[in-house]
């Protein structure tokens, strides 16, 4: 698959990728709904909601409403999520198709563009994965460590007051 993709142009790169967002995500949404219509008093599937991943994703699109779902596409297994959620709460076709579409080209830019640069990268040489997730967790600690510490001066502010 590597050699075929790499000989298409950037902008069928970017359309094959759409295409497969736009299958994919369509699939993830009509079994949200389908799990909706009948899945609302089998344990599996509320045991499956109530799921950390689930009740956040529920708590992302219930606070951004339709522009959760472009949102999403910058994540990687959390747009899945909230995907599923839409579904699972019926977000209306008029809103959800739009939003869905703008995700998947977001998405399809991503993947066609650098995206799969590093997933090619990673699969040759498992080292720049390891380097690349190091780095990302280490600018992850350093936001919350910088997050708690304005965090306890506000506090400490409001108690001076």
């Amino acid at each position: 698959m590597r050699e075929w993709l790499d000989t298409l142009h950037w902008s069928a790169a970017i359309g094959f990728f759409w295409v497969v967002g736009v299958i994919r995500t369509s699939i993830i949404y009509s079994l949200g709904r389908l799990a909706a219509a009948g899945g609302r008093h089998s344990q599996k599937i509320a045991r499956l909601m109530r799921h950390p991943v689930y009740v956040q994703a529920r708590s992302f699109v219930n606070r951004w409403g339709v522009l959760a779902v472009p949102a999403c596409f910058f994540t990687v297994g959390f747009q899945t999520a909230v995907i599923i959620t839409t579904g699972f709460t019926q977000m209306p076709l008029l809103r959800w198709i739009p939003a869905m579409l703008l995700g998947t080209l977001i998405w399809g830019v991503i993947y066609g563009t650098v995206g799969m640069a590093v997933v090619w990268a990673w699969l040759e040489n498992p080292l720049i994965a390891v380097t690349l997730i190091a780095l990302l967790g280490a600018i992850i600690v350093l936001y919350r460590l910088i997050q708690r510490k304005q965090t306890a001066e506000a506090l400490k502010k409001v108690e001076k007051l």
